[in-house]
């Protein structure tokens, strides 16, 4: 290994390794390195396996114990060589299944090798998974790196649930929901200096009133606190208000006086070895905390149908009548802060973005123009497919949306019902019940004439599929343009007639998925014609 290699490893002596594979390939490896003074962990005996279903294939699991050294040095040779880790110690190795060949794609760093990011939240109180960049770590704060190989060949896994969950428990990561991790490999790097940072507002107790806030910085055992920085930043009415690099002294106290905290305040720690070991966002110091403590009373059985039908099965549920106490603990007295008004003001601006990036726009009634020109603005963009369902898509609704179309290459494909066409029973002049067949067989082929239109205009490939049933499975009504899906309330026959809400859905995925599941269990347009060609002939 290079020079830098070896520096980096300064502080670490022993290292775990965790690899699965799927049938002989790389499916995810993670490297944790353990600080020096960490005892050597227990080994693993042989593999665990899970087997896919109908001969899918099989998944290996093993944990090695390797020096950080030689782990390190694994994991670099990981695309040249790709073997399973070999124990550090003799006696840990099993040749059964240590050193054996694997099979691997190519691999990109990132960031570049060796240098190390340390993950962080948007948000202090943000803990969600899917967005973690590193899901595999825990609890404890480590720096990472990372070698991603190719993704591809995996998808009988992600489909299986008790596959995942087999993963999930020994690799520490939901791949369904990280699947950027499939086929790649991590190393994590703890910090190897600090066992705790200490951050906390001291209250004034004196007569100016200042306020200050500490930090006591506790090293590792052997460890020193020598060549520390702490850069910290001050937010004050969403400004960068101040902007310090400290020495972290030998005793590892520091006190800052703010004045008053009112502020936002965050901090970096930084090695000149190891780079960047700690970050804190900026963040409010609380002052008061409420407790609302809930005591559960009275329980409510209730039985309720779960239709109108007179033949509906009923449900049971409970409902436990909760008495409340609350509590508060902290400051009564809290400094005039202009960073809640400033706060409040940008937290609507942002929910206003957010409604804008998910063109989110409510129609009320009478705005029926409106509402036909924002959808056919959002048609006129696609590049490769405009799909429509909507239970009540008819005649007139072709013209007026899909010749907004603008480029010959968009698929269209079209989720209709036969409520389109049957939903009213015609009379003629004097009253009388007219034959309904006849009608609708009128207005089939005036839709299809429509269609057969926007085909010699220049959209060739147009898919008509007609949902089962006079009551049709599908209720709500979606615009596909390329790989974006709008949500309607109403359909485009009455979208401005009555009041109702578009919006742009932020996971399309589930939606397109039950779509395509529709289409394959709905009627072809052409059989839906022959159908009523002949109930019009009997």
């Amino acid at each position: 290994m290079t020079n830098s290699d070896i520096q980096f490893l300064t502080g670490f002596e022993w290292a775990e390794v965790r690899l699965a594979t799927f049938d002989q390939r790389l499916l995810f490896a993670s490297v944790h390195l353990l600080p020096k003074g960490r005892t050597k962990p227990e080994i693993m005996n042989g593999v665990e396996t899970h087997k896919l279903p109908r001969k899918g294939g099989t998944l290996y699991f093993r944990r090695t114990v390797l020096t950080a050294k030689d782990a390190v040095k694994w994991y670099r040779a990981m695309e040249e060589t790709p073997v399973t880790p070999v124990p550090s110690c003799n006696t840990d190795r099993d040749s059964q299944f240590d050193g054996m060949p694997i099979r691997n794609t190519k691999m990109i760093d990132d960031p570049i090798w060796p240098t190390l990011g340390l993950p962080y939240n948007n948000s202090l109180f943000s803990n969600l998974e899917t967005v973690d960049p590193a899901p595999f770590i825990g609890n404890t704060s480590s720096r990472v790196h990372r070698r991603f190989g190719d993704g591809k060949g995996f998808e009988a896994i992600l489909n299986d649930s008790s596959a995942l969950t087999f993963l999930a428990r020994r690799l520490h990561i939901k791949l369904d929901s990280h699947p950027e991790y499939l086929g790649s490999i991590v190393l994590l790097a703890p910090d190897p200096v600090i066992s705790k940072i200490d951050n906390f507002v001291i209250p004034n107790t004196n007569s100016n009133g200042d306020e200050y806030i500490f930090y006591r910085f506790v090293p590792r055992v052997g460890q020193t606190l020598e060549d520390l920085k702490l850069i910290t930043f001050d937010e004050q009415a969403s400004l960068l208000s101040s902007f310090e690099v400290l020495d972290v002294p030998k005793n590892g106290i520091i006190k800052v006086n703010k004045g008053s905290c009112i502020g936002k305040y965050g901090y970096v720690v930084t090695h000149p070895v190891h780079g960047i070991l700690a970050y804190h966002q900026p963040t409010g110091y609380l002052r008061a905390v409420n407790v609302s403590i809930g005591v559960v009373g009275e329980t409510r059985e209730v039985r309720v149908p779960i239709g109108e039908s007179k033949k509906a099965s009923s449900i049971d549920y409970e409902v436990n009548r909760i008495s409340r106490s609350n509590s508060n603990y902290g400051y009564d007295h809290i400094p005039p802060n202009v960073n809640a008004r400033v706060g409040t003001a940008a937290r609507a601006r942002e929910r206003l973005s957010e409604a804008f990036r998910l063109d989110q726009k409510w129609f009320g009634k009478g705005t029926r123009k409106e509402a036909m020109a924002f959808i056919r603005q959002r048609i006129s963009r696609a590049r490769s497919r405009v799909i429509i369902a909507d239970p009540y898509f008819g005649i007139l609704q072709i013209p007026q949306f899909l010749l907004a179309i603008t480029s010959n290459d968009v698929k269209i494909e079209l989720l209709t019902s036969r409520l389109a066409f049957e939903s009213s029973t015609p009379t003629d002049e004097d009253g009388r019940t007219k034959n309904l067949s006849t009608s609708v067989e009128a207005k089939v082929q005036q839709f299809n004439e429509e269609v057969e239109r926007i085909k010699k205009g220049g959209n060739p490939d147009f898919d008509v599929m007609v949902l089962n049933g006079k009551s049709p499975e599908l209720h709500d009504r979606f615009l596909v343009i390329d790989d974006d899906v709008w949500f309607m309330g109403n359909s485009l026959n009455t979208l401005g007639s009555r009041a109702s809400m578009v919006i742009k859905l932020p996971n399309p995925d589930e939606v397109l998925s039950a779509l395509r599941d529709f289409h394959n269990k709905s009627e072809k347009f052409s059989d839906y014609i022959k159908s009523i060609k002949d109930i019009a002939g009997d």
